[in-house]
């Protein structure tokens, strides 16, 4: 295994107020009495292990310096991380008899502020918290195990936290020094759900103020995500990781399992385009490229509102295909050049990565492997 997948390896050791997180995800369906979801894609894993990768550096290790910049300034600054396909907290992949429970992906966004405030140095208070969570889920089970598996982490915490507090929804107003996780029931499949996130979060700012965020897109499906809906959401300033399903995406088009006006949405084109794509098969490694290119054009074209200096569009975005046993997904990040030393270098590995990971003809075995060799190390 290459050097830039080894990092994740021994970023993924980390423990946080004692516990791995493997640790972690075994005590939120123990205390809940609940259990997760299950899933039989090891891209799952390699989604996670960026994602809690990612937040920890370079996202909030750079973003919560800038908020604390604004906020000298006398600015409102507010830093939000959006999850709109939360899921229930925990995961649970299955592969060849198998299984490896992991914390989901709005677990790990409130654990990796704690991992890294447990780790700055001794008289720091430095802020390495969200001001705003939204988490988005359709089911109502999912959306009560938010809630109180969120509780939980914050419980068990052994360094210093904020105290957050809750709303079914998405409020109408969030005082300035407030911290809030906001557990919401939108259908991504509609449009007017988009429009209100966008405009929730461009309320956040206030006239004077200052937000970014960080946004994880992990739809079931690509027509659970259309992106001339999505489109809405990236006007605000925002870094993206995405997963998509590209693989399934060639399959439903060739299959002709897709309808016209269905495809049209998915791929934010006109419905000739669609009818064109849907009269014959192609290649599935072309269709994905369609599928993808269409995604990455729209993150690199679309402005963000209300960026003062440097590039007012995310000039980094690297799409990385992940081939599994049974289909092909991409997953995507998308942010600005911040400069500085330390951005060049993870920017580096994150090349780096994405040609060990594409190397790969089938990540199942590989991403067990670097879980399993965890838990045998915290086992001996």
């Amino acid at each position: 295994m290459g050097k830039a997948i080894n990092r994740l390896k021994e970023d993924w050791k980390q423990k946080i107020s004692g516990l791995s997180l493997r640790e972690w995800a075994d005590k939120l369906c123990r205390e809940t009495r609940e259990t997760a979801i299950v899933v039989e894609n090891p891209g799952t894993i390699m989604k996670l292990l960026f994602l809690w990768n990612y937040m920890r550096f370079p996202y909030l290790h750079i973003m919560t310096s800038q908020r604390k910049k604004q906020k000298m300034n006398n600015r409102n600054a507010k830093l939000f991380y959006f999850d709109p396909y939360a899921g229930n907290g925990v995961i649970e992949v299955r592969h060849d008899n198998k299984s490896i429970r992991i914390p989901g992906s709005s677990m790990l966004a409130l654990l990796a502020p704690a991992l890294l405030s447990e780790k700055r140095k001794p008289n720091s208070t430095h802020d390495y918290y969200w001001d705003i969570l939204v988490l988005n889920d359709i089911e109502e089970d999912c959306r009560k195990q938010l809630k109180d598996r969120s509780q939980i982490v914050f419980d068990q915490l052994l360094a210093s936290k904020p105290r957050y507090s809750f709303s079914f929804g998405l409020p109408s107003s969030v005082k300035d020094e407030e911290k809030l996780i906001a557990i919401t029931a939108y259908n991504c499949e509609d449009e007017d759900a988009w429009v209100k996130f966008k405009q929730f979060f461009k309320g956040l700012k206030g006239e004077r103020g200052w937000v970014h965020g960080l946004i994880f897109l992990d739809p079931p499906s690509p027509s659970a995500m259309p992106l001339g809906f999505l489109k809405h959401l990236l006007s605000v300033p925002s870094d993206v990781i995405a997963l998509l399903h590209t693989g399934m995406f060639a399959e439903l088009v060739n299959t002709k399992k897709i309808s016209s006006n269905t495809l049209s949405k998915i791929l934010d084109c006109d419905a000739s385009e669609a009818d064109r794509l849907l009269q014959r098969s192609y290649n599935t490694e072309w269709l994905e490229d369609v599928y993808i290119e269409r995604f990455v054009e729209l993150l690199h074209d679309t402005v963000m509102q209300g960026i003062s200096s440097g590039s007012r569009t995310r000039d980094v975005v690297l799409p990385i295909r992940l081939r599994t046993g049974k289909r092909h997904y991409h997953l995507v990040v998308a942010t600005r050049t911040t400069g500085g030393e330390q951005f060049e270098k993870w920017q580096n590995w994150l090349k780096e990565f994405a040609k060990e990971v594409e190397k790969l003809s089938d990540l199942d075995r590989p991403v067990f492997d670097i879980l399993l060799e965890v838990q045998a190390t915290l086992d001996s």
